[in-house]
């Protein structure tokens, strides 16, 4: 398995951000601190293969070769504040434990460190008839990348800027919200290996219902489509095009007036390139004003 199928299991985390087209109140301060596990035995080829007389076609899921599993364990801070009523301001700091083992490797292929940092900005637009928002963000290049056989990079090597158009609507007085992200993300090129990875569309949307006041199911559909990567500024290396769609029901409770925890399992429905089956999310998040903060 090349570094490259292992690369992309690092590009899953901007589905945990503060979601939804709302925005903070003025002065807001809100934190989440998310854990993340997979731990796959399976994939979405990149591309088409036989495999002891079968032919597998790109996208399709087969087991690793050479008894293979991909363990990966994650952590995501994530700070937003209201600096208005219509505008947040959010960074996330991402913290990744991943290991690839085979039969043919005496040890396995791991690392473990802090990832690249993502800053964020939001600006709502419109409030009726429903909540729309515009959200933009940067990933900037502060994890460790080494372009070496045999490791698992904690980092991608260059800057990313997304474009997120969000929209949210609130059915009262049933118990229910609607939310849709719809994004795009420009990739830029990784001089050191003379490449420039394709941009992205992503999406994210889900439905919430109040089962009592302190507990929300809600059913996610999230999904990323890439561009193929361009190699040397001239090959468009089809390889690396990333595919990969999830179904998350989740489960947020109260915990307390100022704390909220969170369980999510995220099933792989389809993909290309991508390590395949579910991943665990447990997450804690709080809110605070300023005003509690300064006492």
């Amino acid at each position: 398995m090349g570094n490259h199928r292992l690369f992309v299991a690092i590009l899953l985390w901007p589905t945990f951000l503060w979601a939804g087209a709302w925005t903070l109140p003025k002065g807001q301060l809100w934190g989440k601190v998310s854990y993340f596990n997979q731990s796959a035995e399976e994939w979405y080829i990149a591309n088409a293969e036989v495999v002891d007389g079968v032919r597998f076609q790109p996208g399709d899921r087969r087991p690793y070769r050479f008894d293979g599993k991909y363990d990966l364990h994650a952590l995501f801070v994530e700070v937003f504040f209201g600096v208005t009523d219509y505008f947040d301001v959010g960074v996330q700091v991402p913290f990744l434990d991943q290991e690839f083992v085979d039969v043919t490797q005496n040890d396995p292929l791991s690392d473990a460190g802090f990832s690249d940092l993502r800053l964020f900005a939001k600006y709502n637009l419109l409030q009726k008839p429903a909540v729309v928002t515009a959200k933009a963000g940067v990933k900037l290049a502060t994890g460790e990348f080494l372009n070496e056989d045999g490791l698992i990079p904690l980092g991608e090597g260059q800057r990313d800027y997304e474009l997120v158009a969000e929209f949210g609507r609130s059915l009262w007085p049933l118990p229910i919200y609607a939310n849709l992200d719809l994004g795009y993300r420009i990739r830029t090129r990784n001089d050191e290996i003379e490449r420039d990875p394709g941009d992205e569309w992503f999406f994210n949307g889900e439905v919430g219902y109040n089962l009592t006041p302190e507990l929300l199911f809600v059913a996610k559909l999230e999904g990323l489509r890439s561009d193929p990567s361009v190699e040397f500024g001239i090959l468009k290396n089809r390889s690396q095009i990333k595919r990969i769609t999830y179904l998350a029901p989740t489960v947020v409770w109260q915990i307390s007036p100022k704390v909220t925890g969170e369980l999510a399992v995220r099933f792989t429905l389809n993909g290309r390139n991508f390590p395949a089956g579910h991943q665990l999310v447990v997450g804690v998040s709080t809110n605070l004003s300023m005003l509690e903060l300064m006492r």
